[in-house]
């Protein structure tokens, strides 16, 4: 990576300021939130996957001591918050065209999976509402069960691409290799669960919950559950332990503490033990593809055809609709194929809701994608990173737009491809692999070689400079929930303003401070936020110089600003900051970048794994990243964010999975004791390699990185796992790769 110029911060890895209060124990979540009067929230939920005929008698309950308050199904009817809504239909649909099946706040005749809310709940302690939990009497009649993907028919269909070309392709190919790949069902496990607290004072609302978009949670909560103006709707995101999508949206219990809150005039907060949160949030993933390729004589890819089931869970979550169309390009690759079509299938079935994850579509296509491309160059006789090396798109086949609508221009493949077999020393992978043989391990290598199509927001993300008295707060309308924002954006602010970090304040995640912007989402932040703030900083230098030109008694043309001084041309007549500050001691000045956010970079991952062939024990040896990049603010952040989602992208393929009874959808992985996540001695050193080259269409340059690896290391382990296995003839092989499936598998070879 190009070395930062001389004294600039850009470029340079500050360290993380806001990691000092979260290692020191001084962050503030939301569960560290006691206000005076607080009760505590119970939710009550299903145990059983599907049932009719749902009554909830509370009427013990209600009288028990230390209970203030038990909510079902029927009083939030008659309340008029019934549903949660939906924020979107499917892609091509309207909610007019549509008939959205939205989640009740709590289940009024029918439960439809293991953790649906039943009822709720308030007491003055947890031991209390527990108690009254046990004094509900539910009765519910059992029904059958939908647990999977193979079950039901679509609730609605989206198709992309030329079928008519492609069918007329396939006919004239010389090859069609089919392949079918699920992506099997995950959940974000945030470090922090999901958690809320409610109040009502003074006919307003004021929700805090861990999320990293507040806006989209106001508008919806304020406009479509309660229906206040937003100014009575007030949502506060204290320090937030991860989220990766999965606290974007709307759910019951936020309405459940507002509610309560109303009713008691008492703060009601609700915070879940790791289980309840596991079978109660949204999961992600969860697909089934079917995929044909037709191919040429010299086994190039001509067209793609595909259908993907989707899985819904029992309702439409309130960002449900996001994974459907979100990456659905990605399905041709990096590659020059000429035709394709896809059709996706939502299903509804008898599991929790699902919505966005960390990719959001993008790892289940480029997972799939990647994939094939193996399972193709095997096919042909080739070595799959010789058919890669042979087929992704080349800088002189660009620009090019893909059958399914992404635009190539000026991306170094290639390149990306040959940094990262470099830093893993490819050419000498075939010796390791003897080596390994020898001692009773089969080796594999694998690549996944992708592009981002990220897509942006129609709405600008505000940025505004507020001096404080102290400090000069920046107040941003995205939300950092790990992401680094307090650094990064202040580094820009302290580079363009000259003043140091330390007389910069930082404002995220408040309705009443910034309610404008749609919060943190998308990989946009930087590009979208970002570039407000670089704006907003030209604006407070604007603002600055007219003021100084007032005070100094020149015209504005005279003053100019270095160094962080305004200093009257030619001479050594020049004020501070400070200066302006106590001339104005109002001083606020903002802007809003009104471009898109939306940008397309490039990735390649690789990596070398081993197989133990008597227990089936795979083991990550070697981890690299060839990243395209624009204008990098921080390495260090830069480079963490790919860290991260390689390692829950490594953590989904190998180990991580939600699984319920096929029989009678119970929830078999609903404990950490059943869900396995990768530790640090589960991945092992990775190489980073940055190749930056600088965005267009943003006045930083830069360009989207957070759901980068995540997207990419599904495929790359997969791929790895699958080429260690291949001398035994076993070519494909469903994730995860868990030690007892790699056994049977070997074992199971073995017997043939």
């Amino acid at each position: 990576m190009t070395s930062p110029p001389t004294g600039s911060l850009i470029g340079t890895p500050v360290r993380r300021r806001e990691d000092l209060r979260f290692v020191t124990g001084r962050g503030c979540y939301t569960d560290d939130l006691w206000p005076k009067g607080m009760l505590h929230g119970l939710v009550v939920r299903s145990l059983r996957a599907h049932a009719r005929g749902l009554s909830v008698d509370a009427s013990e309950a209600r009288t028990m001591f230390g209970v203030h308050l038990v909510l079902t199904g029927r009083d939030l009817e008659a309340a008029g918050l019934a549903h949660v809504p939906v924020d979107l239909p499917p892609p091509g649909a309207t909610f007019e065209t549509w008939q959205a099946r939205p989640q009740p706040v709590l289940a009024i005749e029918e439960v439809r999976y293991v953790g649906d809310p039943l009822a709720f709940i308030v007491a003055e302690s947890m031991g209390a509402a527990k108690d009254a939990a046990e004094a509900l009497i539910i009765d519910m009649e059992p029904c059958e069960p939908l647990p999977n993907l193979s079950a039901g028919a679509p609730d609605f269909s989206y198709e992309e691409g030329d079928a008519t070309a492609v069918k007329a392709l396939m006919a004239a190919a010389r090859r069609i290799v089919e392949l079918d790949i699920p992506v099997h069902r995950v959940d974000a496990l945030p470090l922090e669960p999901r958690g809320c607290l409610g109040h009502f004072q003074d006919d307003t609302f004021t929700l805090h919950v861990s999320t990293q978009r507040v806006q989209i949670l106001q508008r919806s909560l304020a406009d479509r559950i309660f229906r206040v103006p937003r100014e009575r709707m007030r949502v506060v995101a204290p320090d937030t332990g991860g989220g990766f999508g999965q606290k974007n949206g709307v759910y019951p219990e936020y309405v459940l503490c507002l509610e309560a809150a109303r009713r008691l005039s008492r703060p009601v907060k609700w915070i879940p033990e790791r289980s309840e949160a596991i079978s109660s949030g949204c999961h992600a993933r969860d697909n089934h593809f079917h995929l044909a390729a037709a191919l040429d004589d010299e086994g190039r890819i001509l067209a793609i055809e595909a259908t993907r089931r989707m899985n819904l869970g029992a309702y439409a979550s309130s960002r449900s609709m996001v994974p459907v169309q979100n990456g659905l390009t990605h399905l041709t690759g990096v590659y020059p194929v000429s035709q394709a079509h896809v059709r996706v299938d939502g299903v509804f079935t008898s599991t929790a809701p699902t919505c966005s994850y960390r990719g959001a579509g993008r790892p289940e296509n480029v997972y799939a994608c990647e994939r094939l491309v193996d399972v193709v160059a095997r096919n042909c006789g080739k070595d799959p990173i010789a058919w890669r090396r042979a087929n992704c798109l080349s800088s002189k086949q660009q620009p090019l737009t893909s059958p399914l609508g992404t635009t190539f221009d000026g991306h170094d493949f290639h390149g990306l491809l040959e940094a990262a077999l470099a830093r893993l020393d490819y050419d000498h992978f075939r010796a390791r692999r003897r080596t390994s043989a020898s001692s009773g391990w089969l080796r594999g290598f694998g690549v996944a070689l992708f592009a981002e199509d990220l897509h942006g927001s129609n709405e600008p993300i505000p940025a505004r400079f507020e001096w404080s008295g102290e400090r000069l707060e920046l107040v941003v309308g995205t939300g950092s929930a790990g992401h680094g924002h307090e650094t990064t954006f202040l580094q820009m602010t302290a580079e363009r303003l000259g003043l140091p970090m330390e007389r910069l304040g930082f404002v995220q995640s408040d309705t009443a401070r910034m309610s404008e912007g749609v919060g943190t989402a998308a990989s946009w932040s930087t590009t979208l936020a970002g570039s407000s703030v670089h704006l907003a900083t030209a604006a407070a230098i604007e603002k600055a110089l007219a003021i100084a030109g007032e005070l100094l008694e020149v015209s504005r043309t005279d003053v100019e600003f270095v160094d962080g001084l305004f200093r009257v041309v030619g001479t050594d007549r020049c004020l501070r900051w400070d200066d302006i500050f106590a001339h104005a001691p109002d001083f606020t000045a903002g802007a809003a970048f009104a471009g898109t956010g939306h940008n397309v970079t490039a990735s390649c991952h690789a990596c070398e794994i081993e197989v133990e062939k008597e227990t089936g024990t795979a083991r990550l040896l070697t981890y690299a990243i060839a990243q395209n990049s624009g204008v990098v603010i921080n390495p260090m952040i830069f480079i963490g964010q790919l860290h991260g989602g390689m390692a829950q992208g490594v953590g989904q393929v190998l180990m991580e999975q939600i699984v319920y009874d096929e029989a009678d959808g119970q929830l078999l992985s609903g404990s950490l004791n059943d869900y396995a996540l990768p530790r640090a001695t589960d991945l092992p050193y990775i190489a980073t390699d940055i190749q930056p080259s600088r965005a267009l269409d943003n006045p930083l340059g830069v360009k989207g990185v957070g759901e980068a690896a995540a997207t990419g290391s599904p495929a790359a382990v997969a791929n790895a796992i699958i080429d260690a296995l291949a001398p035994l003839g076993i070519l494909h092989l469903d994730p995860p790769f868990t030690s007892e499936k790699l056994w049977r598998a070997i074992r199971n070879h073995r017997t043939l």
